[in-house]
């Protein structure tokens, strides 16, 4: 019985020295970041880890306690460590790092985890080069009619709900109208396909997309549940739900692609256009699904990898855009000074009796262009971003070396950080277009006059450049970031024009959730008066 004691004794210390080995780096960098303060902390950060690993609680319970705890700081978690970092310099070194390009582990319970959206090194490098000409400026751009023509669609069905004239309707029900208009241009940008989502959408597609994401995000932070059998047994209503759902979105998107690739081959074998010839209409050609349509002839895709791509674009050209429209018209809405007045004035201006809304336009839309930073300031879109460290790299900007160990999980908040006085000022909590008019001011000044006075120059210090990131920024920016601005912007010109927004919730009792994208646990308090107005005064 004894020699057992000892051999059990002796196997327990040997994987104790083993597992210390394997986590020697990441208490090195804990040690580099924090000294023996982030050595003692580690117990109670994985204790507040764990109690709160739900999208419903972990970006509400980071933001209260972030405070507490020097920063950028390491967790281990296992044989790995996880790196919170919420200040721009450490943003801009993880976001151009070469070591940083690929997603984590978690995300692969997302739902969409193929296609662009989450390749990895080589593949991601090559699929991105591959698709950026379906989001250059000129293809972008020669889809403002679709932009103007289903905004005003939009604007018909707002004006045709008895039940938003005037009257307090909750926040989901404007949205609900809202994305059901933005996923109808995502498909006839991304697909080249028209839905009449605007009018309807029986099946729920809209409603399904905004589900799926939210079941992901409950596999991103419970990455046990992206295990199908653990899924099915410790969340059976949830892991059905998510089946129903995904094969709905499969055959929708499934049943375009089909549909558009018979007809692109068939177009090709009557003696249509001649790949990559420049016609009068050849953009249409290099719109996303052709441009996917091309590569597979070229056999550089597969229909599979087609599928993959199409359901990712769809997704993030729709959800993503549709939440920062309704996030600035929350803004608006709860805004008590004259921000209403001077959009509205400034549009009647450029775009007058509501007509049809032009790049030219947009570029002189000032504070309009002030007014959407501002949102996506305040309310960032896509709170957090994870990336994964492929191998060991150098933390850039400590005041001592940082070597974050490879197969390290970075933790980017966006959200916090973009809400942090630090970099923002006292009244970094509120929202304040004309920051980014006097922004914009301080630098014309400085282009003029040289460096400029001491304090434009404080200003300018706090100010860092990844201090405002509400596409991301770096080697994996977001590819739709232009096309994004001009719906957003389309979308909310037409909606200004046209009706008044008015709610008397307050921006500071808002409860975030991370749903992927920022939602909000108390939606259904928020109501909002939507009352139209005439175009003249």
């Amino acid at each position: 019985m004894m020699h057992l004691n000892v051999a059990l004794w002796a196997c327990g210390a040997l994987l104790a020295v083993l597992l210390a080995w394997q986590q020697r780096k990441c208490w090195r960098l804990i040690w580099q970041l924090n000294g023996w303060r982030g050595v003692v902390q580690q117990p109670v950060l994985w204790f507040l880890l764990c109690i709160n690993l739900h999208p419903n609680s972990i970006l509400e319970k980071v933001s209260q306690y972030r405070v507490h705890f020097q920063r950028p700081l390491a967790v281990l978690v296992g044989t790995r460590v996880l790196l919170y970092i919420d200040d721009p310099a450490g943003m801009e070194c993880v976001l151009n790092a070469p070591e940083c390009l690929d997603k984590t582990f978690l995300q692969d319970g997302f739902f969409v985890r193929r296609g662009l959206l989450h390749a990895r090194g080589q593949k991601w490098k090559l699929r991105r080069k591959q698709l950026n000409p379906a989001f250059s400026h000129n293809i972008v751009a020669s889809f403002f009619d679709v932009f103007n023509s289903v905004g005003n669609q939009m604007v018909e069905q707002f004006q045709s709900q008895p039940n938003l004239h005037g009257q307090a309707v909750k926040f989901t029900a404007a949205e609900d109208l809202l994305s059901r208009a933005v996923l109808e241009v995502s498909c006839l940008t991304i697909m080249g396909t028209p839905t009449n989502f605007t009018q309807l959408d029986d099946a729920h597609i809209a409603h399904s997309y905004k589900r799926l994401l939210e079941i992901s995000a409950v596999r991103v932070v419970k990455p046990w549940l992206q295990i199908r059998q653990l899924h099915r047994l410790l969340a059976p209503e949830l892991y059905e739900e998510s089946r129903r759902c995904a094969k709905l979105l499969e055959d929708f998107v499934g049943g375009i692609v089909r549909t558009k690739h018979r007809n692109w081959r068939l177009r090709d074998a009557v003696g249509g256009e001649k790949s990559g010839e420049d016609s009068s209409n050849g953009w249409q050609r290099r719109i996303f699904i052709e441009q996917i349509f091309q590569l597979a002839a070229n056999g550089e895709m597969t229909l599979e990898e087609i599928m993959d791509e199409a359901q990712s674009m769809v997704l993030v050209s729709f959800e993503t855009v549709s939440n920062s429209i309704m996030l600035a018209l929350l803004c608006l809405a709860t805004n008590k000074g004259d921000c209403q007045r001077r959009l509205l004035a400034e549009i009647r201006a450029l775009v007058p009796d509501g007509g049809q809304v032009g790049l030219e336009q947009l570029q002189q839309l000032r504070y309009l262009d002030a007014f959407v930073s501002e949102s996506l300031r305040l309310l960032a879109t896509v709170p957090m971003n994870l990336r994964h460290v492929s191998r060991d790299f150098q933390l850039a900007g400590r005041q001592r070396e940082a070597i974050v160990p490879q197969n390290s999980i970075v933790v980017l908040d966006t959200f916090n950080m973009q809400r942090d006085e630090r970099w923002w000022g006292a009244n970094a909590k509120q929202f304040d277009p004309q920051r980014f008019l006097d922004q914009e001011k301080e630098q014309l000044s400085q282009g003029q006059n040289g460096s400029g006075s001491g304090e434009t120059r404080r200003q300018r210090d706090r100010r860092h450049s990844y201090s405002f990131l509400p596409f991301s920024n770096g080697l994996r920016s977001c590819i739709g970031r232009r096309y994004g601005l001009f719906i957003m912007k389309v979308f909310l010109v037409k909606l200004i024009s046209n009706f008044d927004f008015h709610s008397d919730f307050e921006l500071e009792k808002l409860q975030f959730v991370e749903n992927i994208s920022l939602k909000f646990k108390n939606a259904d308090d928020i109501l909002l008066t939507i009352q139209p107005h005439k175009l003249s005064t």
